[in-house]
């Protein structure tokens, strides 16, 4: 299943999306049940078109929980070892915008950075669990772009290079694990194109811990519930990868997919 948040008219919906045939229904509820999603499909409404919808956040995590250095390709381009452990950050949920919002250049910093990311949705509340409770936890998967100020990538400064407005579109929709399992997405293709130029081109089998074990990971230390989501980190070929680095610009298209998953992009507009 897809489950997509949709702007209609002077609302927001909740509607279970059919990507091959891009048209959506909506639902009765107004939020998803993560205890039983398959209540989403009761009483749906007749097929609509995306024509004229507005994409907003899927979820809407109380907290996002990034991942640094999780694709050997994406260490070997920084020349940095893989660590024994995750390394992880929070980003600032109010950094949270929809799948094709536009991106404002930030005021502080001329290095805005990509990053194409899987995004882990978590299904309910977990900490200090089994790898068998990691696994059963997650509820699905969205894409995250996890926009990034380079040279403000220092551990003091990391949330705020991480943070800023519209740095953290999500979707275009979540899918569920009866969609996409487990297993499957250890091994999706993930792309990113600046401007329909191919710059990440990766698999999440590249990643140097697997959905489930950071899952179990970060919940050792962390409280997880219902909406949170797990950037899992990103493939090689950011913008800090290219010598010299290639920073995004106003005007600039940055389109992200996964397979499975869909796509998304976000155009980068100057700062108001």
């Amino acid at each position: 299943m897809h489950i997509a948040r949709l702007a209609v008219g002077e609302g927001a919906v909740l509607a279970v999306v059919d990507p091959k045939t891009q048209t959506f229904r909506r639902t009765r509820a107004d939020a998803v049940n993560f205890a039983a999603p398959e209540s989403l499909l009761a009483g749906l409404g007749a097929p609509e078109p995306f024509d004229g919808v507005r994409f907003l956040p899927p979820v809407s995590p109380r907290i996002i929980v990034g991942v640094g250095l999780n694709y050997r390709a994406h260490a070997e381009e920084q020349g940095r070892a893989l660590p024994a452990e995750p390394p992880l950050f929070l980003k600032n949920p109010r950094s949270l915008a929809g799948p094709f919002d536009a991106v404002p250049l930030h005021p502080a910093s001329a290095c805005l950075d990509y990053e194409a990311e899987l995004g882990i949705v978590i299904g309910r509340p977990l900490f200090d669990c089994s790898f068998a409770e990691a696994q059963a936890a997650i509820f699905g998967w969205t894409i995250v772009q996890d926009y990034t100020l380079r040279d403000l990538v220092r551990p003091e400064t990391l949330t705020i290079a991480k943070g800023g407005p519209g740095m953290a579109p999500m979707g275009p929709w979540l899918t569920t694990t009866a969609a996409v399992c487990v297993e499957q997405a250890s091994v999706l293709a993930i792309r990113c194109r600046v401007n329909g130029e191919l710059r990440q081109d990766s698999s999440t089998a590249d990643m140097h811990f697997a959905p489930v074990e950071l899952v179990h990971r970060i919940a050792r230390h962390l409280l997880l519930g219902p909406g949170d989501v797990i950037a899992t980190g990103s493939p090689g070929g950011s913008g800090v990868g290219f010598s010299p680095p290639r920073w995004l610009a106003e005007g600039d298209m940055v389109e992200t997919e996964i397979s499975g998953l869909g796509r998304m992009w976000q155009r980068i507009v100057r700062n108001s």
